[in-house]
C-alpha cells in the first residue's frame, strides 16, 4: 500500500515475528528512496530496515554509505553508523555517525563530522544540521569553517554556501592569515561576495 519493494537472492521470513531476513544483493526500495546492501533485516512491525555489513542509500540527489545503518518508511529518517560517506554534486561529507531525512534532504551531525566542497571550504562539526539542498548548515558546538586560507571557530555558526554568507555567535575567532587579520568578537557577519566582515559585541581587531 506504501509503493515498498524488497529485493533480494534470499529470505528468510518469520510470520509471528514479522521479521524478514533477506541476503545478497539486496535493494529495498519505496517512493523517495533505495537502499542497497548484502543483508538485511525488515521489521514489518514498526517498517524498519536495517543493515550490519556495509550498505548504500540513494535518495536522487546524494549517495550515503556507511558499514551499519537503518531507514525508517514511515518517516524517512536514516541512520548511520562507521565510516559513513555522503556524497553529492556541491559537496562530501564524512562522519562516524550521521542521521539523514530522504525527504527534507537534511543531515543531522550528531558526531564528529567533516564537510568538503572542493578547494573552497571545509567544515568541522560535532553537532548541528546540514540542509543539503539549500546547502545552509547550522553548526554547534564551537564549530570551524574554513574558507580558503581564512578560518572561524565560534560557539555556533549559520553558514549558507550559495549566498557566501556566515553568522557567527558566541565567542567568535576569525583568522585570515593572507591578509594578517585576526578578529575576536561574540557576533560576527561575513560576506565572501563583497570580501566583508562585521563584528560587533566587544570586537578586537589584531
Amino acid at each position: 500500500g506504501d509503493t515498498l519493494s524488497l529485493h533480494g537472492d534470499y529470505m528468510d521470513y518469520n510470520g509471528d515475528e514479522n521479521l524478514a531476513r533477506v541476503r545478497n544483493n539486496v535493494r529495498l526500495i519505496d517512493k523517495t528512496s533505495m537502499l542497497e546492501t548484502d543483508s538485511l533485516n525488515f521489521d514489518r512491525n514498526i517498517n524498519l530496515g536495517y543493515y550490519f555489513n556495509g550498505g548504500a542509500l540513494y535518495d536522487g540527489e546524494s549517495t550515503l554509505e556507511s558499514l551499519r545503518g537503518e531507514y525508517s518508511i514511515d518517516s524517512k529518517e536514516a541512520v548511520f553508523k562507521d565510516n559513513v560517506n555522503l556524497q553529492n554534486k556541491q559537496f562530501t561529507m564524512e562522519s562516524d555517525t550521521l542521521r539523514y531525512n530522504t525527504a527534507t534532504k537534511t543531515a543531522t551531525i550528531v558526531g564528529p563530522t567533516n564537510i568538503f566542497n572542493g578547494h573552497n571550504y571545509h567544515i568541522y562539526s560535532e553537532l548541528g544540521h546540514y540542509d543539503t539542498g539549500n546547502r545552509v548548515a547550522t553548526l554547534l558546538k564551537r564549530s570551524v569553517l574554513n574558507n580558503g586560507d581564512r578560518n572561524i571557530t565560534a560557539d555556533s555558526i549559520l553558514y549558507n554556501a550559495v549566498a557566501g554568507i556566515s553568522e557567527i555567535f558566541g565567542d567568535m575567532l576569525y583568522n585570515d592569515p593572507g591578509n594578517r587579520n585576526l578578529l575576536v568578537g561574540n557576533y560576527g557577519y561575513l560576506n565572501d561576495v563583497v570580501d566583508s566582515a562585521y563584528v560587533t559585541n566587544r570586537a578586537v581587531v589584531v
